[in-house]
């Protein structure tokens, strides 16, 4: 399986800090972008390719999961074997960066699926395994907390598979392990009542008009 080699892309090393892939991509994109390349498919093509890059090796998360990728490739070599593989604390870190992403954003104009997604990679089967094997329940506890304020603005069915994983983590953390299932319950609630509010609200409705024909 062929890999793209990102680094390539983007003309850097393999150990660029995040100012100078931020640099390259810049300059890169200002070089080869559409508007400066008019009828030109290689500007257009490298111009996509350069942007695909950057959305990778930006990314904390992505760009290690793209390192270990490509050693796994047959064929790799020691070059990359100085990959900044995850740690807890480099999730932690990622999650809250979201936290503070979804705190800007507008509720009602949120992408809840994309928003899924992402979370759904960050508490993958590898990343949990990661968090269980290195038996630091702070930088857990911390982590799913996160998480559930992240939820909050979600609808219930796309809150209740990440809440299952959150479980997962919480281990044999009683007291996170109930208020994880606090936080599902309550979104379970608001769930159905938005729900069948329309049929409650008619069958009210109903009930008083009842009552006020027999008394009329």
């Amino acid at each position: 399986m062929a890999i793209k080699d990102y680094y390539e892309i983007l003309e850097i090393s393999r150990d660029c800090p995040e100012a100078g892939i931020k640099k390259a991509f810049r300059n890169l994109a200002m070089l080869y972008h559409p508007d400066k390349n008019i009828g030109n498919p290689y500007a257009a093509q490298h111009f996509r390719e350069i942007q695909e890059a950057y959305q990778v090796l930006s990314n904390p998360i992505k760009r290690s999961e793209y390192d270990q990728k490509r050693w796994q490739v047959k064929g790799g070599n020691n070059r990359f074997t100085s990959a900044s593989y995850i740690t807890p604390d480099l999730l932690l870190q990622e999650i809250q960066h979201l936290k503070k992403e979804i705190s800007q954003m507008d509720e009602f104009r949120m992408d809840h699926f994309a928003l899924s997604r992402t979370l759904e990679q960050l508490l993958n089967d590898q990343h949990r395994k990661l968090l269980l094997q290195s038996g630091r329940q702070d930088t857990n506890k911390k982590l799913v907390l996160t998480v559930l304020t992240c939820l909050r603005p979600m609808p219930y069915l796309l809150v209740l598979p990440i809440a299952q994983k959150l479980a997962e983590i919480a281990e044999s953390d009683n007291e996170l392990i109930n208020g994880i299932h606090a936080f599902v319950k309550e979104k379970r609630r608001q769930y159905l009542w938005e729900k069948y509010r329309g049929i409650v609200m008619i069958s009210i409705a109903l009930i008083l008009s009842y009552l006020i024909y027999l008394l009329a």
